[in-house]
């Protein structure tokens, strides 16, 4: 049996966690960021966070939500709430989600799911199914605002699978009741369907979440309340499940979305985390991604030896995984990480320093922005170890006023360069006039991080 998925979830309402009864009655019930740091650290298989009232109210997901919570969450962040179109998906995506949930949207759009599964996988698509008893006795889907739509849920979600979601969250009436899940909607949405049924509303009680997976066939159970409360912890559920006899993942990620080739590797792009650059390209096996995800050190299969090998062992030029995705086929694994010294066996950041052709537009860097970054920290270094008759000593010397007013010189020499036409003398001078910039952040304490922390603030907003 395949391991059972133990799932917390936040509703969310102007920023904050809500929790009602049938949908109704909303109050709040904690901190998004501290539920979601104590959730991952519970073994939290993934976190769904829904914006419950985007489709209601006709307004899109809130994306400064996702990218606050994107930057705490260390399992996949599942992101589900007036998603309405290609778009929507794709900005909730760059925001930092591993996989969206779209419901109301699909009732209208039978286009929507199919498009965003053949961009991003079924695995980042997850078809959100509210249903509730209509007077025949039959299991009918819910639309935005809990309004019914004529579709019953055998058929609905036979429809979803050949749309090409990847799994159904299903949702029934027994929200917040804490009475159990409703059995007989997720056995019906199980034996219909081929796609993971995830069981979610009503769970009150340890046994709620055995009898889901035993007695309906659920592949994940969801719940919201009783882990907002600490009633259970993620831990107690995955405990429980296990002494009824189901398997629950521990520590483990799924690599099942991973192709691996018929020598059992995979390519992985490895990329600076702050600066964007491309690094290097390196292959693993299952065992060195396992190793990976365990030490956080990037691990991977060297090809000519036969073995796994860590980058920096030798070297010291240690790569700290910070993020791993994989690409829409499941055939490329991407490392985002932070670069010990330098990447390349030839002492280059990159390895990708040979040039085959320039092409219009000029002249590209190797380093990128971490060319400003090696030069910050290089006037760092003189000031914690002066040099004598060093330019960079003497304007620390003299502080915010000298260093102020060569930032000002060398941008009216920047200035002249573009009223020129002079594109060398241009790039020549803002090169100066970057350098003086971080001289003058050395002075002040502070870091292009500061910088860039500004900018990415204001595209927020």
């Amino acid at each position: 049996m395949e391991p059972v998925k133990v799932v917390p979830c936040l509703d969310m309402m102007n920023g904050r966690i809500v929790k009602g009864v049938h949908f109704k009655g909303m109050i709040d019930a904690g901190d998004p960021a501290e539920c979601i740091a104590r959730y991952c650290k519970e073994g939290a298989d993934e976190v769904w966070m829904l914006d419950i009232k985007a489709s209601e109210e006709g307004r899109k997901t809130n994306l400064e939500m996702i990218k606050k919570a994107a930057a705490i969450c260390t399992v996949p962040l599942c992101i589900g709430g007036g998603i309405a179109s290609l778009d929507d998906v794709d900005a909730i995506m760059e925001a930092g989600a591993s996989k969206v949930g779209i419901g109301s949207a699909s009732l209208t759009n039978d286009e929507l799911i199919r498009r965003a599964s053949y961009k991003y996988g079924p695995k980042a698509v997850t078809a959100l199914v509210d249903v509730f008893k209509n007077a025949n006795g039959e299991y009918e889907v819910m639309g935005a605002g809990q309004t019914p739509s004529g579709k019953l849920l055998a058929p609905w979600v036979k429809q979803l699978a050949e749309w090409g979601a990847g799994e159904i969250l299903l949702t029934t009436m027994q929200d917040g009741a804490k009475t159990g899940y409703d059995l007989e909607a997720t056995k019906i949405a199980a034996e219909a369907s081929p796609l993971p049924v995830t069981a979610s509303g009503g769970a009150g009680e340890l046994n709620h979440f055995v009898d889901a997976v035993k007695l309906a066939g659920a592949k994940g159970v969801l719940a919201a309340s009783v882990f907002h409360s600490a009633k259970f912890s993620i831990a107690q559920v995955k405990e429980v499940l296990e002494s009824n006899g189901i398997a629950t993942f521990r520590g483990e990620v799924d690599l099942s979305g991973i192709k691996f080739d018929d020598k059992g590797l995979v390519p992985a792009v490895v990329q600076d985390a702050k600066t964007g650059t491309v690094l290097m390209l390196a292959y693993m096996n299952e065992e060195s991604l396992k190793k990976t995800l365990e030490t956080g050190l990037a691990t991977y299969f060297s090809r000519s030896r036969q073995a796994l090998w860590v980058k920096g062992e030798t070297s010291s030029c240690f790569q700290h995984v910070r993020e791993i995705r994989y690409d829409c086929d499941g055939d490329t694994i991407l490392l985002k990480v932070d670069q010990d010294g330098a990447a390349c066996h030839t002492g280059s950041y990159s390895c990708f320093f040979n040039s085959l052709k320039t092409l219009d537009g000029g002249r590209s860097s190797t380093l990128g922005m971490q060319a400003l970054i090696e030069e910050y920290k290089l006037i760092l270094d003189r000031k914690e170890n002066p040099k004598e008759g060093s330019y960079t000593n003497m304007l620390l010397s003299k502080g915010a006023d000298k260093i102020g007013k060569k930032v000002v010189e060398e941008a009216a020499e920047a200035l002249i360069g573009a009223k020129n036409g002079d594109k060398a003398n241009l790039s020549f001078e803002v090169a100066d006039l970057l350098f003086h910039l971080s001289v003058l952040l050395v002075d002040q304490g502070m870091s292009w991080e500061d910088i860039w922390a500004e900018i990415e603030n204001r595209l927020r907003k």
